[in-house]
């Protein structure tokens, strides 16, 4: 088979105590950029360091807890159990697992549930234990892939303030989704990725100060048509009055002193805000 390139020009560097939001189209390449760095995958090309260490090292492995978009987990097992189990394979001391067990699954709202066989768990649930097993070693990076995939309102805000809380206790979390809302909610740094290419990494006020903001103004005018000397980028009539667009804060404060100069009704005033999605549906570019 033709070898296909799923990521080129990638460099990315997340830096620590962050809540990093990985954000990308389905099929943009995150969950192959996740595999090679927790080193599922080798890289062709460049390289991939952890805290320093090589990403397949010893080292940079025991400093990260991972949770995979579609993770298997053994039905049979209770919460209990199945945390108790990871800590064996992450060589906790069998005298240690029981607290360990006891302190993550009261950390992700599962310690009523310790003893219900995970194939009872709700999918928000099967999350959350996904998230504790990650915790299981206390790594200094947790990365999640599509961590809110398939959750309902309550669950996806279950999570994303289980990740903030993490954040604030001094781990680095990064994670991937399409979901550009959870980005915005949460994080204060993202990176964009299209087609395999990053185009953009940084912190939210970077990028979203990269986009001009777009104003819409509802008005009535008392001249009829409004004329080109109100500054206003387009007009456009409807049933109650007209819509004027203006592009950037100075414009608006000029447009508006203009409109109510011409004994212009204003009816309201809407921002199309430089938000995340202008931003990533824009491509990176200003408007």
């Amino acid at each position: 088979m033709k070898p296909v390139e799923i990521l080129g020009g990638i460099n990315l560097s997340v830096p620590e105590g962050s809540l990093c939001g990985f954000l990308g189209e389905n099929g943009a390449g995150k969950t192959t950029l996740i595999n090679l760095i927790v080193g599922l995958t080798k890289p062709t090309q460049g390289r991939i360091r952890i805290f320093g260490n090589d990403a397949i090292s010893k080292e940079a492995k025991i400093r990260v807890g991972y949770l995979p978009e579609r993770p298997y987990f053994h039905e049979h097992l209770t919460g209990e159990d199945f945390i108790k189990y990871f800590g064996a394979l992450s060589g906790l001391k069998r005298s240690d697992q029981s607290s360990r067990c006891e302190k993550l699954l009261t950390m992700v709202g599962l310690g009523t549930a310790r003893k219900v066989e995970l194939g009872n768990y709700s999918k928000g649930m099967l999350q959350r234990i996904g998230i504790a097993q990650a915790l299981v070693h206390d790594p200094d990076l947790l990365i999640f892939d599509e961590p809110m995939s398939g959750l309902d309102p309550v669950g996806r805000r279950e999570i994303r303030e289980l990740m903030v809380s993490l954040a604030s206790s001094g781990k680095t979390v990064f994670f991937s989704t399409h979901v550009i809302s959870d980005v915005e909610a949460i994080c204060d740094r993202v990176a964009i990725i299209k087609k395999g290419q990053l185009i953009k990494m940084g912190t939210l006020g970077q990028l979203l100060n990269d986009y001009t903001e777009r104003f819409e103004i509802l008005f009535e005018s008392q001249t009829g048509k409004p004329n080109q000397e109100l500054a206003l980028e387009s007009v456009q009539k409807l049933p109650i009055g007209f819509k004027g667009i203006v592009l950037g804060q100075e414009k608006l404060k000029e447009a508006l002193s203009r409109l109510i100069a011409s004994n212009a009704k204003i009816l309201s005033v809407t921002s199309n805000r430089s938000s995340l999605e202008s931003y990533f549906m824009g491509g990176g570019n200003s408007a």
